[in-house]
């Protein structure tokens, strides 16, 4: 595959335009002044500035109720030695079958005691005898809003040669006070 190029001669009658162009690019390019000037003005009112958004803040908030509690019969059957029996036995079946170490069987009697005595001593006869009220307390998080507003400046209206000009600073002018303003004045070409 051959690649081909076409060369073609500028045209002179983009001439015209290219002159134009820079010459506005001359123009555009002049010089600029710019004059600074202090004049004195009379403040006569000022606005406060604001910014107000809602602040979000977790807090802890404790709500208690009574509630009816029921009072369950003391069982004076069951004795904490039966059940120490029991899972002893049970411990003890269950460390020789599954362990071939000498002394697991005796681990499981110890362990399976243990756990006997302790669901004895947890379980209660089913009998309600009554309730009783007592407080049950409990502590969620919430989160509290509140509406903050905050200064954030002053515009300060000020009249400088029969005009009201607003400027914004971040302390209060005193109305009626006359203060000190730069100006600033450019001229340029259009």
């Amino acid at each position: 595959m051959t690649k081909m190029t076409i060369k073609m001669p500028v045209c002179s009658c983009f001439a015209p335009a290219m002159a134009i162009l820079a010459g506005s690019l001359a123009i555009s390019s002049a010089v600029a002044e710019t004059r600074i000037e202090t004049v004195v003005g009379t403040v006569v009112d000022n606005i406060t500035l604001t910014s107000t958004y809602i602040r979000k803040t977790p807090t802890d908030q404790r709500s208690c109720r009574t509630v009816d509690v029921p009072i369950y019969a003391e069982s004076e059957g069951k004795s904490e030695l039966g059940s120490m029996i029991i899972g002893g036995l049970i411990g003890s079946a269950v460390g020789n079958k599954f362990s071939d170490n000498d002394g697991a069987g005796a681990a499981g009697t110890v362990a399976g005691a243990l756990l006997g005595r302790e669901h004895a001593k947890n379980q209660k006869n089913g009998r309600v005898v009554g309730y009783k009220q007592q407080e049950s307390c409990s502590v969620t998080t919430v989160m509290l809003e509140e509406n903050v507003s905050e200064i954030t400046g002053y515009r300060n209206h000020i009249e400088l040669d029969g005009k009201i000009v607003k400027l914004e600073s971040k302390t209060p002018l005193t109305v009626g006070s006359r203060v000190e303003v730069v100006r600033r004045t450019s001229y340029s070409l259009r």
